[in-house]
């Protein structure tokens, strides 16, 4: 393929549109892979893809469209104060998310691993739903979801879906899914985890079914965003 840059249009975690014909597959290998540069969280990086500009939670973006924030660091007085109180140990919250990259496979579209992998915002709802806003432009969708159940002892489990879609056109290209399984710190203010990201054909129906077309698996740092 022809190597371009995606410009991100999104929906939230980091791939650019694939066919999943062996013909298009086997072309996708031949001619190159992604080069990607990304502060985190904003699922950011520099994506090549042959023949449409991609989007989607997973896709990333230019160096420059969408900065990075600093990590944002709990307040002491929160820390101390669930410390000091025992509050009990909750995800449910919003908190500033880095993921990092740490083994891939399947068609060559992401870097050497590791790299940084995405930046977001995720709020955890205490009904057992999931929102993530990934460190995206908006113009393709950078908002994602998904669904988690508490494990005991701080942990939780998650499984999330987004979709990527072509940015020239508009067409839904792939369905991406990503699993989580995460620790909140005693302090109530981290978490920190492991992820397992899938990008799969178009059809609801081929998502889980089989290998999927690559895989991104890596670690999870987060901090509590605090009213004061």
């Amino acid at each position: 393929m022809n190597m371009i840059s995606v410009q991100s249009s999104a929906s939230c975690a980091p791939v650019p549109s694939i066919s999943t014909n062996r013909a298009s597959t086997s072309g996708l290998m031949a001619k190159g892979r992604v080069f990607a540069l990304m502060a985190m969280v904003g699922f950011g990086l520099l994506f090549a893809a042959s023949g449409a500009k991609a989007g989607g939670c997973a896709v990333p973006f230019k160096t420059g469209d969408a900065p990075a924030i600093p990590f944002v660091s709990p307040s002491g007085a929160a820390r101390q104060q669930a410390e000091d109180f025992g509050l009990p140990i909750s995800i449910v919250g919003l908190w500033h998310v880095n993921f990092t990259a740490e083994a891939e496979s399947g068609a060559p579209i992401f870097p050497p691993a590791p790299f940084a992998f995405g930046e977001s915002l995720k709020t955890w709802h205490a009904d057992g739903t999931e929102f993530e806003n990934a460190f995206k432009p908006p113009a393709g969708g950078n908002i994602c979801y998904g669904v988690w159940k508490d494990l005991g002892g701080g942990s939780v489990k998650l499984h999330h879906f987004g979709l990527i879609f072509d940015s020239t056109t508009g067409d839904l290209t792939n369905i991406f899914t990503l699993d989580e399984k995460d620790t909140v710190a005693r302090n109530n203010q981290t978490y920190s985890g492991t992820f397992d990201f899938k990008v799969w054909p178009s059809s609801f129906a081929a998502v889980g079914v089989g290998t999927p077309i690559a895989e991104v698996t890596g670690t999870i740092l987060a901090t509590r965003i605090n009213v004061d």
